[in-house]
């Protein structure tokens, strides 16, 4: 198999210099403890990595070096006997030595060098117990030399030999009788003496050999997502800043309009150059495809090979650029799709030869780019997909979903194909699935905020297209509000935004439906699977639809509100909500209000389940709630999770920033249970509690207590006056929280 090496080049001389500048310091430890097994034992281990990628990457002088500087640290092991300070010197002599090759390696050098026979002497002679030499400094032989090099080096002999005859020359004039200045004289004379430019020339060039890689830093994908996510708080208050100005200009004089337009231009343009950093760092994330591409080539050519198909490949090369995350999950993700296709879909030569295709089967891999969504198409012109081959193994292994299934169309069954465990062949096989089915493939592309989407007839082949994000950085999504509350719809869920007359809902028995384009696709009310929000009533003739699509099922849902659309810094679930499916993470708005993105798949799912039952299953679903819970925090944040984790367990639920906005709100309703910080403005916790303990419509409630830390005296204290339960928040999760309350309310 040949290798590209030149794909593997900057990892290489990253990963050797780091080894390099590990066994630096390792020999200066090593210098002091000469017995210290752990620097002897790390030495080993650092050399034997450099001489192994050495070796994959074909630079055989610098493997069989590092080779011999082995063998003598083994000696040292297996003798136990100290490091001596000349095996040191020898071992940072001969890495001075290969730092100057990796260098010339970058620069476009094969890795040899002109002291390899020298420095193998001299290792050789350490290993026999002879005296050896420890010093090979000088600059890397010609032989390693790269063009750039030989060029460049040309170059300098040229400008130096024109200089020096320049100097020459305004010597002569300057003295009138032929003598040469201190720096000409100098460098003539022999004597070594340095003096004006030279010394300038000797220092840049020893800053140019420690400084050799400062064109290319390594830095920690860590280190780039939390700048995005400095800058997304910038780009927020920058937006802020301009709603504000906005603001002021309607309020403000006629007299002061021009200052207030000259701010808004300059918040503009700052604005602008924010957002250009912005990409400029996510580019800092992104790598080309192509690095993918040709090994993925040569793996499947030789997976086609044992199956003895005769199979054509066209993957051309691509330029695009992808975030390193996802390219780096691809790869599996590419090759079971195209082993799925070499078993499951390209036809034997014969059954080819009776449908009247050509002998030789087509597998293609092309990638596209539209915005910043990639494109991967995995086509065959194959068998295509047997649906009713689906339904038959459908009934067989779900036979309780029968009805579901006899009158499941296309798209519903291919739902299947992506179930855990499901394959149309009865014998699983060592080149496809394995009878694990490509529930693999989404799994993955769900983590990737990625969208499959399956396209296939009947004996003309099949094409798998997957949707993925140019980058994880940042995300484009639709801001849509329903019950005063927004959400983030990810963009590549959304197929179409339509507004649709409720006189055009078609009414059927699991729900409404609509044509579009000639497809009757399924409308929910968000509140279906959302039932704790405080439905208001719609008394419009025409509604809001956002047809959603995923693995080839389209859902419309009815929100109140299109909102806008932008593109965001999706931040992680918080802890406590890790399991808490519905969402797929949070974005803040320009007030820093927390607003949740919504997992489609998940929710997809959810409003398939309604789907199963009758309609007055869903009218359960809408009925109010029995018990309300009143949660009373100064924190916007802890306010907003600990409703969203009691809504999800069916509780109507109400929010108070303080003791005496809580009491207020218990003046105008009735409330089951009160969930309360202890630590607020105005009124705290504590003094909300003895206020509820001596009314006497309030004085039954019970009352749960959440504290920052566990305190002695804060507990005593929360029990004397009558709190019925205590949550330290470090040990806070949503089952301790629900658990309670439903204890509390006897559920």
């Amino acid at each position: 198999m040949n290798l590209d090496k030149n794909l593997f080049l900057s990892d290489y001389v990253s990963e050797s210099r780091e080894i390099l500048d590990s066994l630096d310091d390792i020999a200066i430890v090593a210098s002091k403890e000469k017995r210290n097994t752990d620097c002897l034992k790390e030495i080993l281990r650092l050399l034997h990595t450099l001489k192994g990628s050495s070796r994959m990457m074909e630079y055989v002088q610098i493997e069989k070096v590092i080779n011999r500087l082995e063998t003598v640290f083994k000696t040292i092991q297996s003798n136990q006997t100290e490091i001596s300070s000349k095996i040191i010197q020898l071992l940072m002599g001969v890495n001075g030595i290969i730092h100057k090759v990796v260098d010339n390696i970058e620069d476009g050098g094969n890795g040899t060098f002109e002291q390899y026979e020298e420095i193998i002497k001299n290792i050789d002679m350490a290993i026999e117990d002879e005296d050896f030499k420890t010093d090979f400094s000088g600059e890397v032989g010609k032989t390693g030399k790269s063009k750039s090099e030989k060029s460049e080096s040309k170059k300098k002999d040229k400008a130096k030999a024109e200089a020096d005859k320049s100097e020459n020359k305004s010597g002569e004039g300057d003295s009138g009788s032929g003598e040469k200045t201190g720096e000409s004289a100098a460098d003539n004379s022999g004597t070594g003496v340095l003096t004006g430019n030279s010394i300038v020339n000797k220092v840049d060039a020893e800053n140019a050999e420690f400084f050799h890689d400062s064109q290319t830093i390594k830095v920690q994908i860590s280190q780039i997502d939390s700048i995005l996510q400095s800058l997304d708080k910038l780009i927020m208050r920058q937006i802020k800043l301009k709603n504000e100005i906005e603001f002021l200009k309607k309020q403000g004089e006629t007299s002061e309009f021009q200052a207030y337009q000259e701010l808004s231009e300059n918040i503009s343009v700052l604005e602008n150059q924010s957002v250009d950093i912005q990409k400029n760092i996510i580019s800092l994330r992104m790598l080309p495809f192509d690095m993918i591409l040709r090994p993925i080539k040569r793996s499947i050519v030789a997976e086609a090979l044992k199956t003895g198909k005769n199979i054509e490949f066209d993957i051309p090369q691509s330029e695009i650029t992808i975030d390193k995350f996802i390219l780096e999950k691809l790869p599996a993700i590419l090759i079971h799709l195209v082993r799925n296709s070499i078993d499951h879909g390209i036809e034997t030569k014969e059954e080819r030869k009776k449908l009247g295709k050509p002998e030789m089967g087509t597998i293609s891999i092309s990638v596209s780019q539209v915005s910043n969504r990639i494109f991967v198409n995995v086509k065959d012109d194959g068998h295509g997909i047997d649906y009713e081959k689906i339904r038959a193994k459908a009934l067989r292994l779900f036979p309780e979903r029968e009805s579901e299934i006899i009158s499941a169309d296309k798209s519903e069954l291919l739902q299947f194909i992506f179930a855990s465990g499901f394959s149309t062949k009865d014998v699983q096989t060592e080149l496809s699935g394995r009878g694990i089915g490509l529930d693999v493939v989404r799994t993955e592309m769900d983590k990737l905020k990625g969208k499959i989407t399956v396209y296939s007839e009947l004996n003309q082949g099949t094409n798998f297209e997957l949707s993925l994000p140019a980058s994880l950085a940042t995300q484009d999504g639709l801001f849509v509000s329903v019950s005063g509350n927004s959400y983030l719809i990810l963009s590549h869920y959304i197929r179409e935004i339509l507004t649709v007359k409720k006189s055009d809902f078609l009414p059927l028995q699991h729900g409404p439906v609509i044509n579009v384009h000639n497809e009757l696709i399924p409308i929910f009310d968000f509140d279906i699977i959302n039932p704790n929000s405080d439905k208001h009533v719609n008394t419009k003739t025409e509604v809001s639809v956002v047809i959603l699509e995923y693995l080839n099922r389209k859902v419309g849902i009815i929100v109140d509100k299109i909102q806008h659309y932008g593109t965001v810094v999706i931040k992680p679930v918080p802890p406590i909500l890790k399991d808490f499916n519905a969402l797929q993470g949070v974005v803040f708005d320009e007030n820093y209000r927390i607003i949740p993105v919504l997992n489609i798949p998940d929710t997809i799912r959810r409003f398939r389940v309604v789907n199963v039952y009758e309609i007055k299953n869903l009218e359960v679903q809408k009925m109010p709630k029995i018990h309300s819970v009143l949660v009373v925090d100064d924190s916007h944040t802890t306010r907003h999770i600990e409703q969203i984790i009691l809504e999800a367990e069916n509780y109507n639920v109400a929010t108070a920033v303080d003791g005496i906005d809580a009491l207020e709100k218990m003046k105008q309703h009735k409330f089951d249970l009160v969930v309360t910080d202890v630590r607020m403005p105005r009124m705290d916790g504590f003094v909300l509690l003895h206020n509820m303990r001596h009314k006497e419509e309030l004085k039954n409630i019970p009352v749960i207590m959440v504290s920052s830390v566990f305190e002695d005296d804060t507990f005593d204290k929360a029990k004397n006056l009558g709190a019925q339960g205590y949550i330290v928040k470090s040990e806070f999760e949503r089952e301790s929280l629900a658990a309670k309350v439903k204890e509390l309310l006897h559920e």
